[in-house]
């Protein structure tokens, strides 16, 4: 009988947040001769009432990836500045230079950056994608942006590790300030020059923002420096009464209404979540790693 070899699969998995975006379609494609696969080719998933989506493709696939995560009727997103859920109406895409195994992506608004950066200098390879990377990670340096970092405060996962938990801190408030900027902010605009703050949804104001936070993006190595510098302007807001997801150690989601600039407020909000003995000292640490 002839020998045969069993092909292992291949699982992506991260979290979806501007806020957590839940009940979205999320495509994971293959990129190949640096160009990604049509959508009908990807495996597929939907991410979950805590922004959370795993796909796997069984075919063990290894190399460059997209993951796309598009609306369905049902896909709301959480706004940070009310807490309450809002009609998700949007694309939002994130790259890996490679997976194998399994491998962690986040999907939010500085990854979409990251990929539309390098969309835009097809063909794709690994090198490209890493460099679109930290071409938004070095635009972001003075927010402390890091694509790897969860964009949810884990307790469950990360309880912990303080420095942990500040980098994820932090990925929520700089989320936050964009909800924020969308509403309050004249200086992110549309393709048209309209400002998104005059779009008449919160829905409308988020996406839009988000597109003008991608225009930035003039290849995958450069950005347009007015641009940058209006949307580094725009992203300027005090996350002082916002709303930050929290993990709880059983894995339920948490919504906690802070002050992202008192430690006091900090504190209460990790302790309202669960974490008890150590939440002094976390809190302490969680402020130093916030931008």
């Amino acid at each position: 009988m002839p020998f045969s070899a069993t092909v292992g699969s291949t699982t992506v998995s991260g979290v979806v947040a501007k806020g957590l975006v839940k009940q979205a379609r999320v495509l994971a494609c293959r990129i190949t001769n640096g160009t990604p696969e049509p959508d009908a080719n990807c495996a597929s998933g939907t991410t979950g009432n805590d922004g959370s989506y795993s796909v796997t493709m069984t075919d063990g696939y290894t190399g460059p990836l997209l993951v796309k995560v598009m609306s369905t009727a049902a896909s709301t997103m959480m706004d940070e500045t009310t807490g309450t859920d809002i009609p998700y109406s949007m694309t939002l895409r994130a790259m890996a230079p490679s997976v194998s195994g399994s491998t962690t992506v986040q999907v939010t608004p500085f990854s979409e950056m990251a990929a539309s950066g390098a969309l835009l200098s097809a063909p794709m390879d690994p090198t490209k994608i890493s460099q679109a990377i930290a071409a938004v990670q070095n635009a972001m340096t003075s927010l402390g942006i890091d694509l790897s970092v969860m964009p949810m405060v884990d307790l469950q996962h990360d309880g912990t590790d303080a420095t942990k938990l500040g980098m994820e801190s932090n990925m929520a408030k700089q989320l936050s300030r964009i909800a924020l900027a969308a509403k309050n902010s004249p200086l992110l605009k549309d393709a048209g020059g309209v400002p998104c703050n005059a779009g008449t949804t919160a829905s409308q104001q988020i996406a839009c923002a988000v597109s003008a936070m991608s225009s930035v993006m003039t290849s995958y190595v450069s950005t347009d420096p007015a641009k940058l510098s209006n949307m580094m302007s725009a992203l300027n807001q005090n996350a002082t009464n916002v709303t930050m997801p929290v993990r709880r150690a059983d894995g339920s989601i948490s919504l906690q209404n802070v002050d992202m600039s008192s430690l006091a407020s900090m504190q209460a909000a990790i302790q309202s979540a669960g974490m008890g003995a150590g939440a002094a000292t976390a809190a302490n640490t969680m402020m130093a790693g916030m931008h």
